[in-house]
Formats: C-alpha cells, structure tokens, sequence
C-alpha cells in the first residue's frame, strides 16, 4: 500500500478521494470515499476498488499485485419502463485483470479511476423506489410471455400510519383496479381488488409475484388464490 500511496496519491487528491480497507469474503477491499464525510455523511465513493486476495488463498504473509484485481461497482439508477420511477442499487461488478507491467498496471488504475462513474450517495429522490422486492417483482412481471402482460403496469407511494408503502397497480381485463402493496419491511405484501383485501403474499420471490399478477390481471382469480394468504 506504502507503493500505491506514492503512485496514486496525487491523483486521489484530485478526484477528491481518500482510501479505505475492509476485510470481506473476497479477501482485502481497498476502497475509495470522498475526502469530506461533514460535506458528504453519505459516503459517496468511486465504483473503482481493488482486491487483494487474502492470505488463506495465497499462501502470502502480504498482499500481493500479482494476487490483486480490479472491480467497477455496477450502481447506476435503472427505469423502471416507462413509469417515470427509477431505482439504483449495487446491481453487480466487474471484474478486471491487472497488467502484468507495472508501469501498464498504474496507467490501467489511473485510467479506470478517471473513467469509471463516482457514485453519489445522497438522500432518496422524489421518483426513486427503494423497495428492491417491488423492483425484483416489476421486472419479473415485465418478462412474462406477451399473452398475460401487464399492459399498463404503474407504480405508486403512499405515505401512511404504517410508513411508506410502494405499490404496483394495474387494471385487470375487467376494469378492477388491482393493488400490490410492498411495505419497508416485513415478508409479506398485501393484495387488494378495487379497494378490498384480497389476501397477503410472499415479497421474497419475484416469480411468484409474477404470476399472481398475471392471474389477477387475465381475472383467473381462483389461480391468483394460490399465491394469496387469507
């Protein structure tokens, strides 16, 4: 680390980053924050860190650029089709090898540092959904085969004396109105058909949302029955 310090500290500097380490299943996580936490609590951070891998796998008593890669954070907000709502989340990495040179590998780091997206943690935006079981479900149901497809399929927030609730809603084949409602926390959503219960159901698989919805919306609500608790 005492090398990458000399190499890599100007260009920290300028991008305004300091450096942090954490131990994960990966091995050692060397990450990259904004320099202020009293101008940024949030944490922002490069989507570029590095990876040694620890000593149980290499045998090492140090870390070693030999045993080292580069990962870019996947954490860009992503639309939720056309309903004007959006949610970001660490969607994934990539992976990166690092040149075998060392001059190569330093000009590699500063590159990605450079190129790759700072990611600004910030407080939730008017249109960003945090459900990630709402997000799962939309996208699980955005995949079923074209002949039960939601046609209009909308989000909606509400703000109650049990907290936020996110919800999809939907018109079925018949003209009722169809909500699925998912809490901030808890296993369980509700379902509701014009207004009236319609049961609970498992916010945990995204498939079975899937289906519920595609039976509540083709009005086969003696199948919808399987995915619901009374």
């Amino acid at each position: 680390m005492i090398e990458f310090r000399d190499r890599m500290e100007p260009v920290l500097k300028e991008l305004n980053l300091r450096t942090r380490t954490q131990t994960n299943e990966a091995g050692i996580e060397v990450y990259f924050v904004s320099r202020s936490r009293k101008v940024d609590p949030f944490l922002s951070h490069s989507s570029v860190s590095i990876f040694f891998e620890d000593r149980e796998e290499t045998g090492l008593v140090e870390a070693s650029w030999e045993r080292a890669y580069l990962a870019v954070e996947q954490h860009e907000p992503r639309p939720l089709g056309d309903t004007g709502w959006f949610h970001r989340r660490w969607w994934g990495s990539v992976y990166l090898d690092l040149p075998a040179d060392p001059e190569e590998m330093w000009q590699f780091i500063e590159r990605n540092f450079r190129e790759q997206p700072f990611i600004f943690m910030e407080p939730v935006p008017p249109m960003e959904i945090e459900n990630e079981h709402l997000v799962d479900a939309f996208y699980a149901i955005d995949r079923v085969r074209k002949d039960d497809r939601i046609e209009e399929l909308n989000i909606d927030r509400l703000s109650t004396d049990e907290g936020v609730v996110e919800s999809l809603v939907f018109e079925d084949v018949n003209g009722r109105e169809v909500r699925l409602e998912f809490h901030r926390t808890g296993e369980k959503g509700r379902a509701f058909i014009d207004g009236e219960p319609a049961g609970t159901f498992d916010v945990y698989s995204e498939k079975r949302v899937a289906s519920l919805a595609s039976a509540l919306y083709t009005g086969h609500d003696a199948y919808a029955e399987y995915f619901l608790r009374k």
